[in-house]
């Protein structure tokens, strides 16, 4: 019996610490995204420290140095954009092709929406950090696999190198680095539409190579820039 009493507060003083340590790494990660949403490039530790509330040493107790910080406020944004549930039954596969193509560019504008305040962090992280560069990847590879069930009707029709190459089209024309460069050469207001009327403007042109062949043509400089990003 008196094991058990001398043991109950030791753990539960254990679980106290374990919940201050999460809070605390919480407060750290949740400031470092705060300023990286605000447009800085690299979280200085004092900046974080302040609004995080805790002292710069306390930082470094929770990460072996900026870089590990970084890469962890990154997961924590592609996690979210990553975990976003579909817009409708369109990103199934199922519907008609113009709703397809609409929900795809609406669920895209919603995410990258999303980056556009801290795109030159995520872009300047992953140049810096191996981890990070794969942590993006592997968004770019679930976004290629979202759009390859999506369009799958249409995808499984087309002779193999052709099936390739549209799909690599749209996954280039829907990635975070073609909503940002466009939505810059578009116009901020109403980028959404101008991607969805291109796409429709082939509306009496049922089949979707011949669709991604005009949204290839939106603009070649717009174009060779997703090539050289992606």
């Amino acid at each position: 019996m008196d094991v058990e009493l001398t043991s109950q507060p030791s753990q539960a003083s254990h679980a106290g610490r374990g919940d201050r340590v999460a809070r605390t790494r919480e407060a750290i990660v949740a400031s470092t995204l705060t300023l990286a949403m605000e447009g800085e490039v690299a979280p200085i530790v004092r900046d974080i420290a302040k609004l995080a509330g805790v002292s710069a040493r306390t930082v470094f107790q929770h990460f072996a140095d900026t870089a590990e910080l970084y890469v962890a406020v990154l997961g924590r944004v592609l996690g979210t954009l990553a975990n976003d549930p579909p817009a409708n039954a369109g990103a199934n596969g199922h519907g008609a092709l113009d709703e397809r193509i609409s929900d795809a560019i609406g669920q895209r504008a919603g995410r990258y929406e999303k980056l556009v305040p801290m795109w030159t962090f995520v872009e300047t992280l992953q140049r810096r950090s191996s981890e990070a560069g794969e942590k993006v990847n592997q968004l770019y590879a679930s976004n290629r696999q979202q759009l390859a069930e999506s369009f799958g009707a249409e995808l499984t029709t087309m002779p193999g190198e052709n099936r390739e190459r549209t799909l690599n089209a749209l996954a280039m024309a829907l990635t975070p680095e073609g909503w940002i460069v466009l939505r810059e050469r578009l116009g901020q207001l109403g980028f959404q539409g101008e991607l969805d009327a291109t796409f429709n403007a082939w509306a009496g042109k049922e089949n979707l190579e011949e669709r991604v062949d005009g949204v290839e043509r939106i603009d070649p400089v717009v174009l060779e820039e997703l090539r050289r990003q992606t």
